[in-house]
Parts: structure tokens; C-alpha cells; sequence
């Protein structure tokens, strides 16, 4: 009895040896497997790491594995203190040569031909946040608050034969684009508060901000509208407070959106309307203003320095455009600007404002 029990151990043993030693090979075939055919590595990882990070020893993952990943985090937001270059285009985008151009911040139209049928989707808007480098950009979309333009998408055909009562005369510099009582509350209809509102299409674009114009239209109101001026007591308090409202019901819709102004100085005078705004920008601040190309006149310029260095106190950034083909003065141009502190585009002469020029000398 005791002979037959101790010869099933043994063959046991043997057993338990002969198993051990062919799974032993089988691992080191897998291994060597593994080693000389990297798609060997794929399979499915263990519960327990599924998801995981992937460890210094780990394979690459199979499609299905990466799919099932989170995606990558996006670039983070920066802060529009951080801008040292910037890009100005309104007319004829490429959304492709925009997203490869190395700009730190884009002001562009909503749509490539400022028409509803051409706006921009959050996917280009987005396509156009990300910089060549992997980094983020801010993007903000022009926006008139001063003149009605007859080309957007607000625009109705009867107003050609009768005007609504805050649409006031063409301005002669610009063609379609009309001046505005822009204290109407009809007209501000139009720009906020409702999904058909100019603002609004911005926000649901996924913009980072606007950047407002004609907010200087008070002085061509007191030119050339002086009917229209007569009525109101502090035209300027008044473009403050559309401006403040704008700002407010953006930022309560996306906490942390842009509100860039461009020209209109007097108003930095008002420290309200600074608070509610993240950056200014001039055009022409030291050639144009008489004709193209030509120098400003010092006092002109010492004048809209003055004010513009208001945002600058307040730690916010001044951008400034200027429309220039002369190269000499475009030198000089980026020389001053630095000095001033404040962050330069230089555009095209025609002031078309229809193509992105990244000159090296302006950086």
C-alpha cells in the first residue's frame, strides 16, 4: 500500500515538473515574441490597469484601447497679458492660413465674407485657436456697435425705402455702413440678448471675445447728426454703459470672455469703462491720419498716448495697427511701439484688412 501511494507522488511530480517546464517555454516564446514583433503588445491590458496610464514597460496601445481613452487635454487658456504678436483680418479668411499662422492673438470677422451664409463653425473657430506649436490663441470676432452695416445678417430689405428711426445716414467714408442711435433699444436687440443677436452667434461660435468698433461714432453723431445728438445729454456715458452691458451679459453667459475696444480714447477716461474691457487697440496711432503713410503729428500722438497708457496702469494691454508698406517705416514703427510698451500688427496700406502679413521685423 505504502509502495503504490509513493509511485502516484512521484508521477505526480513528474507531472507537476513536465507542466511547469512547457508553460516556462511558452512564456519565453511569447517574450521573444513580443521583442521581435511589436504588434505582439497589443492585446487588452487587466482590469485593473485598463485606462491606466501606460508604465515604463508598457506596449503601444491598440486602436481600440485609444479610443477608449479621454481625450487630451486642451491647450489652457492664456491670459491676454501674455500677447506679443497679433493678426487683424476681416475680409477673405482662410481658416487654413490663418491656424498656421504664429499669431498669440487673431481678431477676425464672424464669417469669411461677413455674411450669416459664410459664418465661421466651432469647428473652424476652434481649428483656428490652436497654434502650429500645439500652444492656444486667443480668437476674437469684430464686432460694430457704432454703424449698422447692409451687409449682415440683421439687415432687412425695407429699411433701402424707409428707415427704422435709430438707422441714421451712410457714413461717406465707408460705403454700407450707417450710423446708429446706438442708445435704441431696437438696435441693441439686434447686437444681445436673444440667440438671433449678433454677440450671441459669437458666444455659440466659441469665440474668445470681441473686439468692438465704431465705439468713437459720438463724434461723428455731433459731425454729422446733430438732430440725433441734441437728444441725449451725455452721449458718451451712454456708449460706456452699451459697452458695460455688452461686456456683463457675455461674461455671465462665459465667464472669463474678451472685450477688446478699438480707438474711441476719450472714453479711457472713464475708469468704468475700463473696467469693462480686457485690452484696448489703436489704429494709426503714429501714421494715416492725414494721408497714408504720413507721420503723425507729435501732439496727436502724445494725445492718444496719454489716454491709452490709462489701460496700461491698469495692467492691461494696448495693441495698436498700423497701415504700412514703407519698410523704413515700419522699423520705426515697431521701434516706437516697443518702447511705448504696447504690441504691433502691421497691415496693408489699402487698409483692406483682407490678408494676414507676419513680418519678423514687427516682433
Amino acid at each position: 500500500m505504502f509502495f503504490s501511494e509513493l509511485v502516484v507522488g512521484l508521477v505526480l511530480v513528474a507531472l507537476a515538473f513536465v507542466a511547469g517546464f512547457v508553460k516556462g517555454r511558452s512564456s519565453r516564446a511569447d517574450r521573444a515574441k513580443s521583442a521581435s514583433d511589436p504588434t505582439a503588445r497589443t492585446g487588452s491590458a487587466p482590469a485593473s490597469q485598463a485606462g491606466g496610464p501606460a508604465g515604463p514597460t508598457s506596449g503601444r496601445r491598440s486602436p481600440a484601447s485609444v479610443l477608449r481613452q479621454a481625450p487630451a487635454a486642451e491647450a489652457p487658456l492664456p491670459s491676454i497679458t501674455s500677447v506679443r504678436s497679433w493678426g487683424y483680418q476681416l475680409q477673405d479668411l482662410d481658416v487654413k492660413r490663418a491656424a498656421a499662422s504664429h499669431f498669440d492673438l487673431l481678431v477676425i470677422d464672424y464669417a469669411k465674407d461677413g455674411t450669416d451664409d459664410t459664418a465661421l463653425t466651432p469647428a473652424e473657430v476652434a481649428r483656428i485657436q490652436a497654434k502650429p506649436d500645439g500652444g492656444r490663441r486667443l480668437v476674437l470676432a469684430y464686432l460694430s456697435i457704432g454703424e449698422a452695416e447692409s451687409y449682415r445678417f440683421y439687415w432687412r430689405k425695407p429699411w433701402s425705402r424707409q428707415r427704422p428711426a435709430w438707422l441714421l445716414r451712410e457714413n461717406p467714408d465707408w460705403d454700407q455702413n450707417y450710423a446708429v442711435c446706438f442708445w435704441d433699444p431696437e438696435w441693441q436687440a439686434l447686437l444681445f440678448g436673444n440667440p438671433e443677436a449678433y454677440l450671441d452667434k459669437i458666444l455659440a461660435q466659441g469665440f474668445d471675445g470681441i473686439y468692438l468698433d465704431k465705439c468713437d461714432v459720438t463724434e461723428d453723431l455731433r459731425r454729422r447728426e446733430r438732430k440725433a445728438a441734441a437728444t441725449r445729454t451725455d452721449l458718451e456715458g451712454d456708449m460706456v454703459e452699451l459697452v458695460r452691458r455688452l461686456a456683463d451679459y457675455a461674461r455671465r453667459t462665459r465667464p472669463g470672455f474678451l472685450v477688446v475696444m478699438q480707438n474711441a480714447e476719450t472714453l479711457l477716461e472713464r475708469a468704468e469703462l475700463r473696467r469693462a474691457i480686457d485690452a484696448v487697440a489703436k489704429e494709426e496711432l503714429l501714421f494715416g491720419l492725414d494721408a497714408a503713410e504720413k507721420a503723425n503729428d507729435r501732439d496727436e500722438i502724445d494725445w492718444a498716448r496719454k489716454r491709452l497708457d490709462l489701460v496700461r496702469t491698469d495692467g492691461k494691454p494696448v495693441l495698436v495697427v498700423e497701415y504700412l508698406d514703407n519698410g523704413a517705416k515700419i522699423a520705426q514703427a515697431a521701434k516706437a511701439t516697443r518702447d511705448f510698451g504696447y504690441v504691433l500688427y502691421v497691415a496693408d496700406k489699402d487698409r483692406e484688412l483682407d490678408s494676414l502679413r507676419e513680418d519678423p521685423s514687427v516682433a
